[in-house]
């Protein structure tokens, strides 16, 4: 029997590091794929400055992969797309500048902090881009493609993957492959107990519920700068859907 294709739509390459093997051995009767954007299309200006449909950028990025790896969207068993919060759905006020921070942007537990004001517009003028775009695509659990209803679900670390894992906000970039790699080798349970411990809704709740009120939690205050997931319903998720 030929195996379904579970597409994982993920920011960088960290994500496959965590998640992959533990995929591979969870979900066997499907084959695991990851489609790196090495991006963030929930903030991913098009060619001509302006903001793309969301859901269109979606469609588009599952057809390339499709298209690109020659299967078809029957082939897929369900899409799933794991975003970083980034502290999206703070109120404009918790934007604040710094001028003695060395990065140009900064997280904490309760603020985002930029080195100007130009800085700061560009920063609100992005969290309001990408709160609404997840708003967008929560409402979403299918996407049609070639008339073929896929399942879909958006996913997310806040404030980032790093600081779920190692409880660092901001990670220098040329380090987080190489300590994705060191987490996952000292890891002694599975990740996706790791990750249960910062799901921030009762596990016995109905799946549905549980989405529902773990992205209710991240838009409340400043619980997009805390360290929180609901990565690990991913798992209810495709259960749902026939593995």
């Amino acid at each position: 029997m030929i195996k379904k294709v579970l597409l994982i739509i993920v920011e960088g390459q960290t994500e496959q590091v965590i998640l992959e093997d533990y995929l591979d051995a969870h979900f066997a009767n499907s084959t695991i794929r990851f489609d790196v954007q090495r991006e963030d299309m929930l903030t991913k200006w098009d060619k001509h400055k302006r903001i793309p449909n969301i859901k269109n950028s979606v469609v588009q990025a599952i057809q390339s992969y499709l298209e690109k790896y020659k299967f078809l969207a029957k082939d897929l068993t369900a899409v799933v797309h794991i975003t970083d919060a980034d502290g999206c759905f703070i109120a404009p006020e918790y934007v604040k500048v710094d001028e003695g921070i060395e990065q140009n942007l900064f997280y904490t537990e309760d603020a985002i902090l930029v080195k100007s004001d130009k800085r700061k517009e560009q920063i609100e003028q992005r969290n309001e881009m990408k709160a609404k775009n997840a708003k967008i695509l929560i409402a979403h659990d299918h996407f049609s493609i070639q008339r073929f209803k896929v399942p879909y679900q958006l996913f997310y670390f806040s404030t980032n993957l790093e600081h779920v894992l190692w409880d660092e906000r901001n990670e220098i970039a040329t380090e987080k492959i190489q300590k994705a790699d060191a987490f996952i080798e000292n890891l002694s349970g599975t990740i996706n107990d790791y990750l249960q411990a910062y799901l921030p809704v009762d596990v016995e709740l109905p799946y549905k519920e549980k989405m529902q009120k773990s992205w209710g939690h991240l838009m409340e205050g400043c619980h997009s700068l805390q360290r929180s997931t609901n990565v690990p319903l991913l798992f209810d998720m495709i259960k749902t859907n026939g593995q």
